[in-house]
């Protein structure tokens, strides 16, 4: 079965994914400059749509131009969106590993104090307890959980079900004894059985 009559126009529909990525990082950083707020996601989610819209139309536009069939121009479509999605995603965890990462974080507070910072003064900004109650704040800020006297409830599903995405995807990968061990909560310190150092064990 032909795909496109005019061949010329094939490294062009293969090109539409990448051109689209391309769009997508320069439309991101264009928009986070204007965009002047404390989440880059927005940004993010327009670069995403404008990557995605150019993909299709070059996709649709070599198709034309190549004389391919609606199947044709059809499956190259999903298989171009999909090419992009994948390549949008994979950006996006690019971007938010340097938001999220509680390590780059550190680094980036050490090197605007000048390299040098307090020991207690990391603890204190980034200790479980601190980095706890201020994943809860933006939790409870951005409507993923409701405070209702005094106790936490489920809110917005977004982040639930894009956590039961990736459980799914770690118990098709890796096995269903390491997504269970991965839900277990974590022992408290009464629960960690003393460690013994290896030079003094007998």
């Amino acid at each position: 079965m032909t795909i496109i009559n005019n061949a010329d126009y094939r490294p062009l529909v293969a090109l539409a994914p990448v051109l689209g990525l391309a769009v997508y990082c320069v439309s991101h950083v264009i928009t986070a400059r204007i965009i002047r707020g404390r989440s880059p996601y927005p940004a993010l989610a327009i670069g995403a749509s404008a990557g995605l819209a150019v993909t299709i139309v070059i996709t649709l536009a070599a198709c034309s131009r190549g004389g391919a069939s609606f199947i044709d121009t059809l499956a190259l479509v999903v298989l171009n969106t999909v090419a992009s999605l994948a390549f949008a995603f994979g950006y996006f965890n690019f971007v938010n590993l340097t938001v999220a990462s509680l390590r780059i974080r550190i680094l980036e507070e050490l090197a605007d104090a000048g390299g040098r910072l307090p020991r207690a003064t990391l603890l204190d900004r980034y200790g479980t307890a601190s980095v706890a109650d201020l994943r809860l704040e933006r939790l409870v800020g951005g409507g993923h959980l409701v405070e209702r006297n005094g106790r936490l409830h489920t809110g917005r599903l977004q982040f639930l079900v894009v956590a039961r995405i990736f459980d799914g995807l770690r118990w098709l990968i890796f096995g269903p004894a390491y997504a269970a061990a991965l839900r277990r909560p974590p022992q408290s310190a009464t629960e960690i059985p003393p460690h013994h150092d290896d030079a003094t064990t007998t």
